[in-house]
């Protein structure tokens, strides 16, 4: 048969005794860091009341270090940061307050997550628009959320009416920006054809540019010859006609005097003398205008 050892009950006593102390002054820890959160948390409402934003802030962080679970508290600090406008530490703080049983907190503090994501957003609406379209939708879907909960809370009705105007008017703008430039870019893309267009052709005029001037002064160099050739044979055939005619009229002259010198003409044969004379003597008038029209100095071939 097994025994069991009988265990001394003034050893359960002390262990119990210990066991109480330890709740007992948690309970008086807890109960004495409650009370000065709570004094912390009134200090910190008076100085938010009269517009001391910073050294409320700094109550209410002493507060959170006593009771950091409380939603009270969180959605205090959320408060003071956004009269601050400092909307991202004002969405840290209204985030942890979502966590409480109390609806009413929840849904103030969707309501203020509404109006943080709304300031943001427009805070980048110059800078960037795209930002600014993506906050007003999360503003929307959290005021959606506090109506839900809270069905009289008409803040938040007219603040989702005016974000939800507000974001059909900046979605409006972002559409225009975006047409602009895919306009400019297409704009820019067409220059920069051009302009390679235009290399390209100034690169093929200048590669055949030589040649051309080239092929020009040699038809020029052609024709200048050609025309000094023409010019040239022009005055060797006046130059012949007027020797031909020289010899022609001396001839005459001398043959004249010699039938003068050797005999008496006669009157038909004076006669038919002077009609050959007359003749001889009106040619080279009439010879000059036929030089002058078979001999055109102006160039007619197509060189």
């Amino acid at each position: 048969m097994i025994k069991f050892k009988r265990q001394n009950s003034k050893s359960w006593f002390m262990l119990l005794n210990c066991a109480f102390a330890c709740l007992l002054f948690t309970f008086t820890f807890n109960c004495y860091a409650a009370s000065d959160a709570r004094k912390s948390v009134k200090e910190a409402n008076r100085l938010y009341q009269k517009g001391k934003l910073d050294e409320a802030l700094q109550k209410y962080n002493e507060a959170n270090m006593a009771m950091p679970e409380s939603d009270i508290i969180s959605f205090n600090m959320g408060a003071a940061s956004y009269k601050k406008e400092d909307y991202q530490k004002a969405i840290d703080a209204f985030t942890k307050a979502l966590t409480s049983d109390n609806k009413k907190i929840e849904a103030d503090a969707l309501y203020n997550m509404g109006n943080c994501k709304y300031k943001l957003g427009k805070l980048k609406e110059n800078t960037d628009l795209s930002f600014t379209v993506g906050l007003l939708r999360e503003s929307l879907d959290y005021y959606k959320r506090a109506i839900e909960i809270d069905q009289k809370n008409e803040d938040a009705r007219f603040n989702h009416e005016f974000a939800e105007r507000e974001l059909k008017v900046l979605l409006d703008k972002l559409k225009q920006q975006q047409s602009e430039k895919e306009k400019q870019q297409g704009q820019q893309e067409q220059q920069q054809q051009d302009g390679q267009k235009q290399q390209s052709e100034q690169s093929a005029q200048g590669q055949k540019q030589p040649e051309g001037r080239e092929g020009q002064e040699e038809g020029s160099a052609q024709a200048k010859e050609e025309q000094r050739r023409e010019q040239e044979e022009e005055k060797e055939k006046a130059a012949a006609q007027e020797q031909a005619q020289q010899q022609e009229e001396q001839a005459s002259k001398e043959e004249l005097q010699q039938e003068g010198d050797n005999k008496e003409l006669s009157e038909e044969g004076a006669r038919t003398l002077l009609e050959r004379y007359g003749r001889e003597e009106g040619t080279p008038d009439y010879m000059d205008k036929q030089t002058q029209r078979g001999y055109d100095s102006q160039v007619i071939k197509d060189w």
